[in-house]
């Protein structure tokens, strides 16, 4: 196993992303709207998890946190690379920062023909998390983020641009999703689209009234009648965004004052529902096999396993609408440079024919590479919710962008979840 320093316990358990209310009290009461004033973060007392996120906000510089390690004196830490299975010696390949389940080797086995080996792997929980660890000082040469962080990463400096000549497989790449608003510049690309599918409602018919098959509705995640047998990402995104949705926010990503504190009063109502917040996709299909929830919001992945697996679930289209969102992948700008080229060769197997059947089959997510569909047929398609069309899902759901008051909004979500 390869292990890379990480400078402080801070980034370490930063990992957890576990953000405290009165931090947050204080930034809006300070209207920070620039870097922070470090004099003022010397006085106070702040948690661990306060320092990460002036950090993963902006608010404070990788120079200043780098600085405050130095005058608090705390020790390093190491955090864990995972080989792929063949046992790839690390020293020797590229450094990958991505999602649980996307270092499966069936999505890098173009990768292994060429070098013998599989790359490095390392698992985030959420956007969040992976961005505090990098701007700490967490060296990775690969990232997998989704398309409404790409920007305020590229501005954080944590990006460089992709020469796509150097992707064999991009020009098979569906037109649509080489060209969603943001990700270039010009003629500098930043984002190379590699996935993409559905946030929306995973429930047991057999479990539940069935008038939910009749009228499918976030609501469910609602129901009392379901106390302590409901779940919800432990997610901005796929969490709170949720409620503002049910709650009818004319604008989830840009929410008004009055309409963030509907949505607050959505989760307090659904706090003692919940048999807990989910973070790994894992967990939530071991509790439905075994029926101890009912409904979950979930991404495609944990519907097609638990139906793989011959388990009764349904996956909904929510009145309100479900959430479409593409994923993919950024190079990093401190990516070594003597990996470079094998940083390359990990994007371009991961958008080969073969990655994306997989994709489409194994996990219930379309692809980026037109070619996948001629391995998949239009009955595995359909059973799966998906169109060789990606533009018609797409643009059925609310498509995830960029949230325009994230600090608040994380404020809000560790204030619910802590009970006040």
């Amino acid at each position: 196993m390869k292990l890379v320093a990480i400078k402080s316990e801070i980034v370490f358990q930063a990992a957890k992303m576990n953000y405290r209310y009165h931090f947050f009290n204080i930034l809006i009461k300070s209207k920070l709207n620039s870097k922070v004033d470090m004099e003022t973060v010397s006085m106070k007392k702040y948690s661990k998890d306060n320092y990460v996120e002036l950090l993963a906000t902006g608010q404070m510089s990788r120079r200043q946190f780098s600085g405050l390690l130095a005058s608090l004196g705390v020790a390093t830490v190491t955090f864990p690379l995972m080989p792929g299975m063949a046992n790839a010696a690390a020293d020797d390949h590229p450094n990958v920062f991505t999602w649980e389940g996307w270092d499966a080797n069936e999505h890098h086995e173009e990768y292994f023909a060429k070098h013998g080996e599989y790359p490095n792997f390392a698992i985030f929980g959420d956007e969040e998390e992976a961005f505090a660890k990098i701007m700490a000082g967490a060296k990775f040469d690969v990232i997998h983020p989704c398309t409404y962080k790409v920007e305020l990463w590229r501005d954080a400096g944590i990006l460089q641009p992709i020469d796509v000549s150097r992707l064999s497989h991009y020009p098979d790449s569906i037109p649509s999703l080489k060209n969603i608003p943001g990700m270039n510049i010009g003629d500098e690309v930043w984002f190379v689209s590699a996935d993409w599918g559905n946030t929306s409602v995973l429930y047991r018919p057999d479990l539940v009234d069935e008038k939910y098959q009749e009228e499918e509705t976030w609501g469910i995640l609602w129901d009392e009648r379901y106390a302590g047998r409901l779940s919800m990402s432990d997610s901005l995104i796929d969490g709170v965004m949720v409620a503002a949705i049910y709650g009818g926010a004319e604008d989830p990503f840009n929410m008004t004052d009055a309409e963030v504190e509907m949505t607050r009063e959505l989760m307090r109502k659904q706090l003692p529902l919940l048999r807990y917040y989910w973070t790994s996709p894992t967990d939530i299909e071991n509790s439905m096999a075994a029926g101890e929830i009912v409904a979950t919001s979930a991404w495609n992945d944990a519907y097609t396993a638990l139906k793989n697996d011959g388990h009764n679930v349904k996956y909904m289209t929510p009145k309100e609408g479900a959430m479409t969102w593409v994923c993919g992948f950024c190079l990093l700008a401190d990516a070594d440079p003597a990996k470079i080229d094998k940083s390359y060769d990990v994007i371009d197997a991961f958008l080969s024919p073969e990655s994306g059947a997989f994709s489409i089959l194994e996990e219930g997510y379309g692809c980026a590479n037109l070619k996948s569909y001629e391995l998949v047929d239009e009955a595995a398609l359909a059973e799966r919710g998906l169109s060789r069309d990606p533009d018609a899902l797409l643009n059925s759901g609310i498509f995830q962008v960029a949230i325009k008051n994230e600090p608040v909004l994380q404020a809000m979500f560790e204030e619910v979840k802590a009970g006040l």
